[in-house]
């Protein structure tokens, strides 16, 4: 007779195996996060440095697109001069005309169509950049007695030396070195030039310029800061006949005690008329003009070709009425 087995029980499971098997779900559970978030990091990173490389790519494509926009404006600024100058050419017709060397002597014309006062303030309105027959229309289309400042010839603009012989009254606008320029004239003197190099272009001046008896500065921040280099630059222009009007373009110009060294008188630049194109904040500079020729007898206003400088000087006769406009050589008899 078979003996009855007895069914088998199940047994309830031990704290200890819950505890195991909890713990082995909680390592799979970080060893899952750990994972996601190394997948994480390295594709945050994968993406930084995908952006990276696409932002450099298009900087540096940036860049190149400004650059030659940069060049292809450069090129049109030549074309627009040149055509300027054919326009001009064509419109003048002694174009051509051959001008005559005058021995370089200092000339004072008395100013015959105005009135002056001998002890009213004077006010001397230098035109720079002067290098087109338009400007010189300009000039002469005005009722005040301006000074054009003439660039020395360049393939930009041929033309100026015959230009200045239409004038009676006139100076030079020499190129000098700059801090931060990026387009010199041609020839610009700079503080590596030699004493032989200096006086190579004014010995050149006084070829193109026979009349002329003053040189002002085109830019030259660096070139009039540098002691050595105005020091070569004075003594060579002195020598040729030349008396330097300083335009100021730097705070740091070492004109000012040059003169004084050699007991000479500073001429410099008062007031630029035109940093703006503006026919009211153009008034408001030569009323500043007025009101300096007022306190120390003269003053000298520094203005450009400008379409809206010239509208400006023409309505202006109501500021000045207190000073008396002159030629800057009749202004240099009053200061010397």
């Amino acid at each position: 007779m078979m003996t009855k087995r007895k069914p088998t029980s199940h047994r309830k499971p031990t704290s200890s195996s819950k505890k195991s098997a909890q713990s082995k779900w909680r390592s799979y559970l970080l060893f899952g996060l750990i994972g996601f978030f190394i997948l994480s990091l390295f594709a945050g990173m994968a993406g930084f440095i995908g952006y990276e490389i696409a932002r450099e790519k298009v900087s540096r494509d940036y860049y190149d697109q400004i650059s030659a926009y940069r060049h292809e404006i450069d090129v049109l600024e030549d074309r627009v001069r040149i055509l300027s100058m054919k326009l001009d050419e064509k419109a003048e017709q002694s174009t051509d005309r051959s001008f005559k060397v005058i021995p370089p002597t200092i000339h004072y014309p008395t100013a015959s169509d105005h009135t002056q006062d001998r002890d009213r303030p004077k006010l001397a309105i230098i035109i720079d950049d002067v290098s087109f027959p338009s400007h010189v229309r300009a000039i002469r289309a005005l009722p005040l007695h301006v000074t054009p400042s003439f660039f020395p010839p360049t393939k930009r603009h041929p033309k100026t030396p015959e230009l200045a012989q239409q004038l009676q009254h006139y100076m030079i606008h020499l190129p000098m070195e700059a801090m931060h320029y990026n387009h010199p004239e041609d020839r610009t003197l700079t503080v590596t030039s030699s004493e032989a190099e200096m006086a190579d272009m004014m010995d050149q001046l006084r070829d193109w310029f026979p009349r002329a008896h003053f040189i002002n500065n085109h830019t030259g921040s660096r070139f009039t800061a540098d002691r050595p280099s105005m020091e070569k630059f004075y003594h060579v222009a002195k020598r040729y006949g030349f008396v330097f009007i300083d335009s100021r373009t730097t705070a740091k110009t070492v004109v000012p005690a040059l003169m004084r060294s050699y007991q000479e008188p500073y001429i410099a630049r008062d007031v630029f008329l035109d940093n703006k194109a503006d026919v009211n904040y153009i008034h408001t500079q030569l009323k500043k003009a007025v009101q300096i020729a007022r306190t120390k007898g003269y003053a000298i206003a520094i203005a450009h070709p400008r379409r809206m400088t010239f509208k400006a000087l023409a309505s202006a006769q109501p500021i000045l009425k207190g000073v008396d406009v002159v030629y800057i050589d009749e202004l240099y008899k009053k200061i010397r």
